[in-house]
């Protein structure tokens, strides 16, 4: 994946990019992102799967990201950087922007997140 590139997985992810609100910080973090590592978006908004799903808010405030795109072991080095720039919640210690995780049929990816004390930490 080349720095500024972009990649979205299909249509229903372009949709739900194009036709919602997004949180501006989450924009912000995104297009940082994409700046520094470039981004293959693999989920946009979406009907809510829960009551806390942040993929279903107005305006949206999560998205998640493809890690296959990176080279090997770039992932936690890309999650590791999203953190030490960005607080989720500083009331909340113990939450973060970026989390790197297995979806369901196990495969990485990343749920990047904000909420409405979200601040850049540097």
């Amino acid at each position: 994946m080349k720095k500024n590139e972009i990649i979205i997985k299909d249509t229903n992810v372009l949709r739900g990019l194009m036709e919602r609100n997004y949180a501006p910080l989450l924009i912000t973090i995104i297009c940082e992102i994409i700046d520094n590592f470039g981004i293959r978006m693999s989920e946009s908004w979406r009907e809510k799967k829960h009551p806390n799903d942040l993929h279903g808010t107005n305006p949206v405030r999560a998205i998640d990201i493809s890690e296959w795109v990176y080279n090997p072991g770039q992932a936690k080095d890309i999650e590791k950087w999203i953190n030490r720039n960005w607080a989720y919640d500083p009331n909340r210690p113990g939450m973060n922007v970026a989390w790197l995780h297995k979806a369901k049929g196990g495969v990485l990816h990343f749920h990047i997140q904000v909420h409405q004390n979200t601040r850049r930490r540097i």
